[in-house]
């Protein structure tokens, strides 16, 4: 049995199928799937370089890449370098791990890929400009699109930090809280703002600047206290006034000694050294100073063209700094003491010192409510005091912010403690977390124009604009300026003797300083005869004299919206929206000018013909801005009758002079705020696109600066250069008012003449606007009507105005009475 399950030897194998079984193994590497794959690829590739343009192919995938994804290209690369990583170190075995390094990896990718959608670089990578696209392609910019976007892009980082490091991450969230209150409890903000401070004015120091006394230095929104040589401050930060007594004991004294601890002082300036006298020895080897000849403002000006624009020398130069007679820091002081002893925490933070006005921002403080509690031992038994009452302490129990109301309702309270005359509080200060409190200064500053349009701001807008203005200079000196041409119109409003007209003298000479009759012309309508007779005979004039006339201003309001019209459809035969695009086609060889309406008096206007110049200025408003053509109205009666609600909507811009109401402050600004102004220039300036006004101090232009001006403009080499004026265009406007030219046509026989006759026997004096009343005509047939009486002698030639004399008058026996 056992020999017979033996198992039986197996026949040897022949040499020569070793041989052929060795052949087929050396021959067996050639016939795996993945090496005929790469030859079968390679093959293929070859072939496609040969049939087909590979570079232009190659070249519009990089850009349809770059384009997409710009260089996030790098965070795809990244995911695939640790997808290999994971893969070779088997890495996903570990589920849980793997899951979070994983998700940690695609947030920070995301996060860097997001960064890079936020930079726009002046790059440029084949046709794509990264300046458009972003570094992150289309995709990092959706990434960061919108504020959502924005805030899940910050979200990414704080989640890959908490995915990749669990642990620093759980340490660095529970310290910080600890390092916030470390870092503010020891003032290091402070400490690093106040040294910053301190470099910055070292670096921009000026030389001779030396103070001998505890001086308050004043800045643009923010101010430092300097120390005498003899005082050593205990701690760097910042200056704040906080009050000297407490605000929730109403028992502390704020009366007249407060008053006299803190009276206004004269703060003088240090006295500078005369600079030593250079005899002729010290200069023989010196080269005079080269004289610096002044420059003209404005755009520069084609050479062809013969225009000159006059030099800034013919505006009056900058007046001097008055010294100041008032002490800020002790009028800060007195506010805080103020405001506390009336039970309201509030520190003054920063001082802001303007030409009329100087501003205190308030920093509103806390409500802290206390509870008196009984101090118990460890058995619970009240611990009795050396009076053998019982011990309390003092825990708070509530801490909430001051309310701004209690602040502005102390208005009267605080021009009181001050000796202010008026006293206007802003709350808030736009923009600002703080409240202004704006005190009248001891003695105003004159702003001067040139002293305005000499500033950064002005050149840079005069660079871009034809219409810019210089308005003066806001609560903190810096200087304020605006395009006219953006505003777009803009209504004047004021008491009498606010500034008004100054005001409108100096939009006029800004303009004429900064542009030729070429590019701005000026309808100007004058009724009170006063104000605008001055630039008569300048060539930036439309018509060719000034309109006094209340009957020629109704026509001259029609004259313009012809213009308007006929610029209409000039802009729609080439295609164009407004008159810059007008002005830059090509196919224009004389550009159209600006125009610019100048109406002193409104209430006139109004009182003569309320319902025909309510609707010529209101479409004109709507509908002249597109052509070039603004409007400037001035009134000083800013009621609901003359500042009507059509007018008002289609006005944005508007500024607010003193007036001697509220109701008048919110019929000219919806607000009020203008009846606290001081007058002499003080003005709100309300822009399009601010949500509360912003006081200035307004620019003074004298009388003899728009003498010079006019003058200047005047000149006879401007003659042959002055463009021809639109007088046809107001005559025909005049025509189609009084009914055409068949309605003015006027024979001696006419029953009309007659009546003329009879109506100058009565007077002494007449003119075309009593026969436009008594007779019920219009303008031009009145004209007619006075020169036929001319040529017949019943009155004498013109005189000055519009009335004339009358040579014949009827007895009192033709008189019908």
């Amino acid at each position: 049995m056992t020999a017979r399950t033996r198992a039986r030897p197996r026949p040897a194998r022949a040499p020569r199928t070793q041989r052929k079984k060795a052949g087929n193994s050396r021959l067996a590497p050639l016939r795996r799937p993945e090496l005929l794959a790469i030859i079968a690829g390679a093959v293929i590739v070859a072939t496609a370089l040969f049939l087909l343009d590979v570079s232009a192919i190659a070249a519009t995938t990089r850009d349809w890449l770059m384009e997409r994804f710009g260089l996030g290209l790098a965070v795809l690369a990244g995911w695939a370098m640790y997808a290999a990583y994971v893969v070779a170190r088997e890495r996903y075995r570990q589920r849980q791990r793997f899951l979070r390094q994983a998700s940690g990896a695609v947030a920070l990718g995301l996060f860097f890929w997001g960064a890079m959608g936020l930079n726009r670089a002046d790059w440029s990578t084949g046709h794509v400009s990264f300046r458009e696209v972003t570094l992150g392609g289309e995709i990092g910019k959706a990434l960061v699109a919108g504020f959502l976007g924005k805030l899940a892009w910050v979200s990414l980082f704080i989640v890959a930090a908490a995915l990749l490091a669990p642990g620093p991450t759980r340490w660095v969230a529970r310290n910080a809280p600890y390092w916030m209150e470390t870092a503010w409890t020891r003032r290091y903000p402070h400490r690093a703002a106040a040294g910053s401070g301190r470099f910055v004015a070292f670096i921009f120091r000026r030389p001779g600047g030396g103070h001998d006394s505890d001086e308050v230095v004043i800045g643009a929104g923010s101010f430092e206290r300097i120390e005498p040589m003899g005082r050593v401050p205990l701690e760097d930060g910042p200056v704040v006034f906080r009050p000297s007594i407490d605000p929730a004991s109403p028992s502390s004294p704020v009366g007249a000694g407060a008053a006299a601890q803190f009276a206004a002082t004269a703060v003088l300036e240090a006295p500078t050294e005369a600079p030593p006298k250079v005899g002729p020895e010290s200069v023989a080897g010196t080269e005079p100073p080269e004289e610096i000849e002044p420059q003209q403002l404005g755009l520069e000006l084609d050479p062809k063209s013969g225009w000159h624009l006059p030099d800034i020398e013919m505006l009056n130069a900058p007046l001097p700094s008055q010294s100041r007679k008032h002490d800020n820091a002790a009028r800060a002081q007195m506010i805080v003491d103020t405001l506390a002893s009336f039970g309201v925490d509030a520190t003054v933070v920063e001082i802001n010192e303007g030409p009329t006005v100087t501003q205190f921002g308030v920093e509103p403080g806390w409500e802290v409510r206390y509870k008196d509690l009984q101090v118990k031992n460890e058995n619970g038994r009240t611990i009795a005091g050396p009076d053998n009452r019982p011990q309390t302490e003092r825990i708070e129990v509530s801490r909430t912010r001051v309310r701004v109301n209690k602040i502005t309702a102390l208005q009267n309270d605080l021009a009181l403690a001050l000796a202010a005359p008026s006293l206007r509080i802003e709350a808030p200060v736009p923009g600002r977390a703080i409240v202004g409190i704006e005190v009248p200064n001891d003695s105003a500053t004159v702003v001067t124009m040139r002293t305005v349009m000499e500033t950064k701001e002005f050149h840079d807008l005069a660079a871009k604009s034809k219409l810019a203005l210089a308005l003066g200079k806001g609560v903190s000196g810096v200087p304020v300026v605006a395009d006219l041409a953006k505003m777009p119109h803009l209504l004047i409003a004021g008491a009498t003797g606010s500034g008004k007209s100054v005001c409108m003298n100096a939009v006029i000479a800004g303009i004429m300083m900064n542009a030729t009759p070429d590019q701005v012309r000026f309808v100007m309508v004058d009724p009170k005869r006063v104000e605008l007779t001055a630039y008569h005979g300048i060539p930036h004039l439309a018509f060719s004299e000034v309109i006094v006339d209340m009957d020629k201003v109704v026509g001259a309001l029609q004259a313009v919206v012809g213009e308007m019209d006929a610029r209409y459809k000039k802009f729609a035969a080439l295609g164009v929206r407004n008159i810059d695009a007008y002005n830059r086609h090509p196919r224009i060889l004389k550009k159209l000018p600006y125009w610019v309406i100048i109406i002193d008096e409104l209430a006139d206007l109004m009182m003569a013909a309320p319902f025909e110049v309510e609707k010529l200025l209101c479409r004109l408003a709507q509908l002249a801005r597109a052509t070039g053509i603004h409007l400037v109205v001035a009134t000083q009666r800013p009621s609901v009758d003359v500042v009507t609600g059509l007018i008002k909507a289609n006005f944005p811009t508007r500024i607010a002079f003193a007036v001697t109401s509220q109701i008048d402050s919110r019929t000219i600004l919806d607000m009020g705020g203008a009846e606290k102004l001081l007058g002499r220039g003080d003005m709100l300036y309300m822009p399009t696109d601010a949500a509360k006004p912003i006081r200035i101090q307004g620019v003074y232009v004298s009388d003899p600066e728009v003498e010079r001006l006019v003058e200047f403009w005047k000149q006879d080499r401007f003659a042959a250069l002055a463009p021809e004026n639109a007088d046809a265009l107001l005559e025909q406007a005049l025509l189609e008012q009084n009914g055409g030219e068949a309605d003015i046509e006027v024979g001696r026989e006419d029953p009309v003449v007659e009546r003329a006759r009879e109506l100058a026997g009565q007077h002494q004096r007449v003119s075309p606007s009593l026969f436009q009343r008594r007779l019920r005509i219009g303008y031009l047939k009145a004209s007619k009507l006075m020169e036929i009486l001319e040529e017949e002698g019943v009155v004498g030639p013109r005189e000055e105005g519009e009335s004339r004399r009358v040579l014949e008058r009827e007895t009192e026996e033709d008189l019908p009475w």
